[in-house]
Formats: C-alpha cells, sequence, structure tokens
C-alpha cells in the first residue's frame, strides 16, 4: 500500500509539466503579434462556415461564435491540470486562476501587442473554459476517491471475514 504516495507524486510532476508545457502552447497562441483572422485556420474557418450557410444550415453561426468556443476549448485542458494541482482543500483558488490567467494574456495584448485585440468575450469565454475543465477534474476526483473509499471498505470487510487465515 505504499505505493499511493510515490504514483501521486509521479501523477503531480507529469501532470505539472503538461500544465507548464500546454501553457507555453496558450501563451504562443495568445500573445505572439500575428493578427487574429489572418490566417489559415481563420481562411478555413470561414469556407467551412460558407459551405454550411450556402445549404442553409448553421446560419446563425458566424466566425466570432466559433472563436468563442475555440477559447473555451483552448482553456479547458489548463483548468483540467490546475485542478489535478491544486489541493482539495484549496479548490476555491480555481474560481480565480482561470479569470487571472485570461487577464493577463489580454493585459498583454493591450500593453505589448498593438496587433492583437484584447477583448472582455476573450476573457469571458476563457474562464468559462477554465472552469469548466476544473470542474470536471473536480468530478473526477470525487468519483475515484469515492471508488477508492468502497475498494478499501471491501478489503477491509474481506479481512475480518477470514480470521483463520491471519492467525496463521
Amino acid at each position: 500500500m505504499h505505493e499511493g504516495p510515490k504514483t501521486s507524486r509521479f501523477r503531480r510532476r507529469i501532470t505539472g509539466v503538461l500544465f507548464v508545457g500546454y501553457s507555453i502552447f496558450v501563451a504562443a497562441v495568445t500573445l505572439t503579434p500575428q493578427v487574429p483572422g489572418s490566417g489559415t485556420l481563420t481562411r478555413n474557418v470561414y469556407r467551412v462556415l460558407a459551405a454550411f450557410h450556402n445549404r442553409g444550415l448553421l446560419l446563425s453561426v458566424d466566425y466570432l461564435t466559433i472563436e468563442f468556443i475555440g477559447n473555451i476549448l483552448m482553456f479547458v485542458p489548463l483548468g483540467i491540470f490546475m485542478a489535478m494541482l491544486v489541493a482539495r482543500r484549496h479548490w476555491w483558488v480555481l474560481l480565480f486562476t482561470g479569470t487571472l490567467m485570461s487577464g493577463f494574456i489580454e493585459l498583454s495584448q493591450m500593453l505589448f501587442l498593438t496587433e492583437r485585440y484584447p477583448d472582455v468575450r476573450d476573457l469571458v469565454s476563457n474562464t468559462i473554459g477554465f472552469l469548466l475543465g476544473a470542474v470536471g477534474a473536480i468530478l473526477i476526483r470525487l468519483v475515484v476517491a469515492h471508488r477508492d473509499r468502497l475498494v478499501e471498505r471491501d478489503r477491509r470487510d474481506a479481512e475480518r471475514a477470514r480470521p483463520t487465515e491471519r492467525r496463521r
């Protein structure tokens, strides 16, 4: 049973590396001087949307909607990783972390990247994504903790049921 803490430390280190690596990716996407809407991805999104619109589908969806959803999805992994790193008793920190991270990005764009457009919508979508990821990770942690308690209870019950075997 001594494998638990060692395994937990290993998982924490891996999660920390993933968090840092993904944070670097998010910084590369959000803190580069490339003008939003000028890349290949944006052109492809417009083409796909035009194809849907020409068929009478997704008429209420525009580029800003896709960008909003994309920002949510981009921050979900950050919320997951952070929730896995934060101790359960400090869960409340997660309520502010996503907003602070997104606020840092938007402030940096405003102060240092004149080619970029800081936007309150980005702050909102990034925070929503972070919180969705964090809540998902917390729910998974709760389910796993409950399962672990049940397994431990079953193990103890099985030990009590075999008292004669233990005496030998």
